[in-house]
Protein backbone atom coordinates (compact mmCIF):
# COMPACT_ATOMS: atom_id res chain seq x y z
CA UNK A 1 0.00 0.00 0.00
CA UNK A 2 2.69 2.52 -0.42
CA UNK A 3 0.99 4.19 -3.57
CA UNK A 4 -1.94 5.10 -1.35
CA UNK A 5 -2.64 8.62 -1.51
CA UNK A 6 -3.57 10.52 1.38
CA UNK A 7 -7.44 12.04 1.86
CA UNK A 8 -7.75 15.32 0.72
CA UNK A 9 -10.48 16.88 2.53
CA UNK A 10 -12.16 19.97 1.31
CA UNK A 11 -11.96 22.53 4.26
CA UNK A 12 -14.50 23.69 5.35
CA UNK A 13 -15.94 27.21 6.03
CA UNK A 14 -14.02 27.66 9.75
CA UNK A 15 -10.85 26.02 8.75
CA UNK A 16 -10.64 28.08 5.49
CA UNK A 17 -11.66 30.43 7.81
CA UNK A 18 -8.65 30.28 9.99
CA UNK A 19 -6.44 29.27 7.35
CA UNK A 20 -6.06 25.92 8.38
CA UNK A 21 -6.31 22.11 7.31
CA UNK A 22 -9.49 20.25 7.70
CA UNK A 23 -8.74 16.70 8.31
CA UNK A 24 -11.10 14.33 9.31
CA UNK A 25 -11.11 15.59 13.43
CA UNK A 26 -12.49 19.08 12.56
CA UNK A 27 -15.58 19.50 14.99
CA UNK A 28 -17.24 22.53 12.35
CA UNK A 29 -16.74 20.64 9.12
CA UNK A 30 -20.45 19.03 9.83
CA UNK A 31 -22.00 21.67 10.32
CA UNK A 32 -20.32 24.72 8.25
CA UNK A 33 -19.49 23.09 4.64
CA UNK A 34 -17.32 25.43 2.53
CA UNK A 35 -20.33 26.16 0.83
CA UNK A 36 -21.81 28.05 4.16
CA UNK A 37 -18.66 30.04 4.52
CA UNK A 38 -21.24 33.49 5.13
CA UNK A 39 -23.39 31.77 7.75
CA UNK A 40 -20.18 30.44 9.45
CA UNK A 41 -19.13 34.15 9.07
CA UNK A 42 -21.81 35.17 11.01
CA UNK A 43 -21.64 33.02 13.77
CA UNK A 44 -18.18 33.86 14.31
CA UNK A 45 -18.56 37.33 14.52
CA UNK A 46 -21.21 36.88 16.79
CA UNK A 47 -20.17 33.90 19.18
CA UNK A 48 -16.54 33.59 17.97
CA UNK A 49 -14.68 30.58 17.99
CA UNK A 50 -14.08 29.21 21.47
CA UNK A 51 -17.98 30.06 22.34
CA UNK A 52 -19.11 28.43 18.95
CA UNK A 53 -17.05 24.75 20.43
CA UNK A 54 -18.30 25.03 23.88
CA UNK A 55 -21.88 25.45 23.01
CA UNK A 56 -21.33 22.57 20.80
CA UNK A 57 -19.93 20.72 23.18
CA UNK A 58 -22.34 21.47 25.85
CA UNK A 59 -25.22 19.70 23.81
CA UNK A 60 -26.29 15.94 23.11
CA UNK A 61 -25.19 14.67 19.61
CA UNK A 62 -28.65 14.49 18.67
CA UNK A 63 -29.06 18.23 19.51
CA UNK A 64 -26.29 19.56 17.52
CA UNK A 65 -27.72 20.21 14.12
CA UNK A 66 -30.42 22.41 15.19
CA UNK A 67 -28.18 24.06 17.80
CA UNK A 68 -26.25 25.07 14.78
CA UNK A 69 -29.55 26.40 13.10
CA UNK A 70 -30.41 28.17 16.40
CA UNK A 71 -26.59 29.79 16.22
CA UNK A 72 -26.68 30.68 12.75
CA UNK A 73 -30.42 32.16 12.88
CA UNK A 74 -29.57 34.26 15.90
CA UNK A 75 -26.42 35.60 14.39
CA UNK A 76 -28.32 36.96 11.43
CA UNK A 77 -30.98 38.73 13.33
CA UNK A 78 -28.20 40.27 15.40
CA UNK A 79 -27.24 41.73 11.80
CA UNK A 80 -30.15 43.10 10.48
CA UNK A 81 -31.81 43.83 14.16
CA UNK A 82 -28.13 44.79 15.83
CA UNK A 83 -30.22 46.53 19.00
CA UNK A 84 -32.58 44.28 19.68
CA UNK A 85 -32.13 40.60 17.88
CA UNK A 86 -34.64 38.65 17.47
CA UNK A 87 -36.45 39.99 20.00
CA UNK A 88 -37.21 43.07 18.19
CA UNK A 89 -38.96 40.45 15.74
CA UNK A 90 -41.04 38.52 18.44
CA UNK A 91 -42.33 41.67 19.70
CA UNK A 92 -43.44 43.16 16.35
CA UNK A 93 -45.15 39.42 15.59
CA UNK A 94 -47.00 39.67 18.65
CA UNK A 95 -48.45 42.84 18.33
CA UNK A 96 -49.33 42.16 14.85
CA UNK A 97 -51.12 38.92 16.12
CA UNK A 98 -52.75 41.09 18.86
CA UNK A 99 -54.17 43.56 16.36
CA UNK A 100 -55.67 40.63 14.73
CA UNK A 101 -57.06 38.93 17.16
CA UNK A 102 -58.99 42.62 18.12
CA UNK A 103 -59.95 42.47 14.62
CA UNK A 104 -61.41 39.46 14.46
CA UNK A 105 -63.27 39.70 17.80
CA UNK A 106 -65.18 43.21 16.37
CA UNK A 107 -65.54 41.02 13.28
CA UNK A 108 -67.45 38.24 14.91
CA UNK A 109 -69.41 40.92 17.31
CA UNK A 110 -70.86 42.49 14.02
CA UNK A 111 -71.64 38.77 12.84
CA UNK A 112 -73.23 38.70 16.05
CA UNK A 113 -75.21 41.60 15.58
CA UNK A 114 -76.30 41.26 12.29
CA UNK A 115 -77.43 37.49 13.22
CA UNK A 116 -79.26 39.08 16.02
CA UNK A 117 -81.04 41.92 13.96
CA UNK A 118 -82.36 39.17 11.53
CA UNK A 119 -84.26 37.59 14.46
CA UNK A 120 -85.68 40.71 15.57
CA UNK A 121 -87.36 41.30 12.70
CA UNK A 122 -89.83 38.70 12.64
CA UNK A 123 -90.88 36.24 10.48
CA UNK A 124 -91.14 37.34 6.40
CA UNK A 125 -94.21 39.00 4.90
CA UNK A 126 -93.71 37.86 1.83
CA UNK A 127 -96.08 34.34 1.33
CA UNK A 128 -94.61 31.14 -0.64
CA UNK A 129 -95.21 30.39 -3.75
CA UNK A 130 -96.43 33.82 -4.56
CA UNK A 131 -93.54 36.22 -6.78
CA UNK A 132 -92.51 39.21 -5.77
CA UNK A 133 -94.50 42.10 -6.69
CA UNK A 134 -93.08 45.38 -8.06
Amino acid sequence: MANALPVVYKACAACKHQRRRCDANCELAKYFPAEKADDFEDVYHLYGMQNTLKILKSVDEEERDKTIESLIMEAKMRLEYPVHGHFSVARKLSIEIDKAEKELEFVRRQIQLFRGSDNRAGPSTRREGQPDQP
